[in-house]
């Protein structure tokens, strides 16, 4: 075929009427509104225990209660000065520390872990954590798998809201 003006015209008729129906038909497509970005969280509730001269703690981050499309949870754990757990199992547990010493007491075997060390746990490993400091341990727990939360809830240790009302 032979572009002449006529056919030039009618190429450029139907191209536009070609777009114009591809930009109505994308109107009727339906656009999701995302909402104000309300995914920072300095902490939903607190979990305390006493141990001897000190209380230790887990501010709970992250949880089905303020990020429900996740099963994730991150806490920030104090074990304080000479904490020791009893052995415990873990789907996946990750421990990132923040401060301080945390003997990292896997399957029987002590692992010494300092600040900026990762720590990892697999089901179905034992672990026991112990503050190795004298100023105890802070470290940032993540659980993958989730089911944690509900496990401290379980325990029935002192808890305390954070959710600050707006």
């Amino acid at each position: 075929m032979k572009f002449n003006k006529s056919n030039n015209c009618l190429f450029f008729v139907s191209l536009v009427f070609l777009l114009l129906v591809a930009c109505s038909e994308s109107e009727k497509t339906k656009v999701n509104v995302v909402p104000e970005y309300e995914f920072q969280s300095s902490g939903t509730r607190q979990f305390e225990w006493d141990d001897e001269k000190n209380v230790g703690w887990i501010k709970v981050l992250l949880e089905e209660a303020n990020f429900k499309d996740t099963k994730v949870e991150v806490a920030e754990i104090y074990f304080p000065p000479g904490y020791q757990d009893i052995a415990h199992m873990h789907e996946l547990e990750l421990l990132y520390v923040l401060e301080g010493r945390l003997d990292h007491i896997v399957n029987g075997k002590s692992h010494i872990l300092m600040p900026g060390m990762l720590g990892i746990v697999t089901k179905p490993d034992l672990v026991v954590h112990r503050s190795d400091s004298d100023d105890g341990a802070r470290v940032l727990a993540i659980w993958p798998h989730g089911k944690e939360i509900k496990a401290l809830e379980e325990e029935e240790l002192r808890e305390i809201s954070l959710i600050v009302s707006r």
